[in-house]
């Protein structure tokens, strides 16, 4: 085997864990099926700046969010931040940027190039097949594999490590140039007329570019995402925002799960990172910096799994017991209340909207990046005790526990 760490897919989670394995002393090759890093853009890149600026995203990438609207059918909830704590990313620019450290710290990056299927022997996985953009074919073997290709997680699949998910957020937007949005907020909006099963929103990310974009579940709906889109353009004015003159550079389309964290998520000589472990956060459908944590958490255990002779799923699930006793019980939370209110119709949300009235800027901020266990349930619920007699009971019982 001349490779130690094997990584399918360039995105975020794949990145920083070929970063850390390196890091680590590993031979580490890095496969991605397109032939560049962050395109075709498949995410809006929505984020919190403390978090990414922890996990050594520079802040030249990120864009800083003071102001943050939910608009319901026929109601607002608005929240003003002088010091940011949301941003927007250069997701292209973060990828790339990512790509650097890990070459820096000694990964290998090859383009265009696709990880089939997994190389399985006496039920360990052992690398993989692979295929080039000129259809040439061959197999790299490996010590450990990472699975960071993406929502399907056909590699994870196809070793018998789980099944996959089978909801899915689907989500299509544009990129435009509109020189007179508000480059400081951003607008998040839910509605059986503009995102049924889901939510719309309006992203700005610097110099005068916005992503405006519509993301749906899938199947609690089967409506399609890029139908509702023109309408969310053509009515910018309804919500709040200024588009004149604005006009698409770009056209988005993405998948994320939205079934929860997969579980298990390490085999016999395999894990999985990101979207195909399950990991991002199925509240919103942030994933990004969820992602990046992830994969340095998979690829400091990859390597030590390498530098100790055992790549058996006993000592690799050392990574999902790390990533599990940090965040599981956020993300099951986040994925009960996705399961909610993807079924919530307009008088609902009406409703519901008043009731986020009572969030503190703070108190929407860490809602929002799926804090959402103990203090901040607790805090809110003595700050504003009418919340047990408006029905979220359910979910600040899910939040203490």
């Amino acid at each position: 085997m001349d490779i130690d760490v094997l990584i399918a897919g360039g995105g975020p989670g794949g990145l920083a864990s070929a970063e850390a394995a390196a890091r680590a002393g590993c031979s580490v090759l890095l496969v991605e099926q397109n032939k560049e890093i962050g395109s075709p853009l498949r995410t809006t890149g929505g984020s919190f700046l403390e978090e990414l600026k922890e996990l050594g995203i520079p802040e030249k990438f990120l864009h800083p969010i003071h102001r943050c609207r939910f608009v319901s059918p026929n109601n607002e909830a608005a929240w003003d931040y002088p010091k940011a704590i949301a941003c927007v990313m250069d997701v292209k620019g973060v990828y790339q940027f990512l790509a650097c450290r890990a070459i820096d710290a000694g990964a290998q990056i090859r383009l265009g190039v696709q990880a089939t299927a997994p190389v399985i022997e006496d039920g360990f996985v052992r690398g993989l097949q692979l295929r080039d953009s000129a259809g040439k074919e061959w197999t790299e073997r490996a010590k450990v594999v990472i699975d960071a290709s993406g929502y399907r997680a056909s590699l994870m699949k196809q070793a018998g490590v789980h099944k996959g998910s089978r909801r899915f957020g689907v989500g299509a937007e544009y990129d435009l140039y509109a020189p007179h949005y508000d480059e400081t907020e951003a607008v998040l909006i839910v509605g059986s007329k503009v995102a049924p099963s889901g939510y719309a929103w309006f992203f700005p990310w610097g110099n005068h570019r916005v992503r405006a974009g519509v993301g749906i579940i899938h199947p609690d709906s089967h409506a399609s995402a890029d139908a509702f889109l023109d309408d969310l353009i053509r009515n910018g004015d309804q919500f709040g925002v200024n588009l004149k003159g604005a006009q698409p550079v770009e056209y988005h389309f993405g998948m994320m799960p939205s079934d929860g964290m997969n579980d298990p998520i390490a085999g016999d000589g395999i894990i999985g990172v990101g979207d195909a472990a399950g990991q991002p956060s199925a509240l919103v459908g942030e994933g990004i910096r969820w992602c990046i944590e992830a994969g340095l958490m998979a690829g400091k255990v990859a390597a030590q799994a390498v530098q100790a002779g055992d790549v058996s799923r006993q000592f690799l699930a050392r990574y999902e017991k790390q990533w599990n006793d940090k965040h599981a019980r956020n993300l099951r939370i986040a994925h009960e209340i996705n399961k909610r209110i993807s079924f919530w119709d307009d008088g609902k949300w009406d409703r519901r909207t008043e009731l986020l009235k009572m969030f503190s800027p703070e108190q929407f901020a860490e809602a929002l990046k799926t804090n959402l266990t103990g203090a901040w349930a607790a805090k809110l619920i003595w700050q504003n005790p009418s919340l047990l007699k408006e029905g979220v009971r359910k979910l600040t019982e899910l939040a203490m526990g």
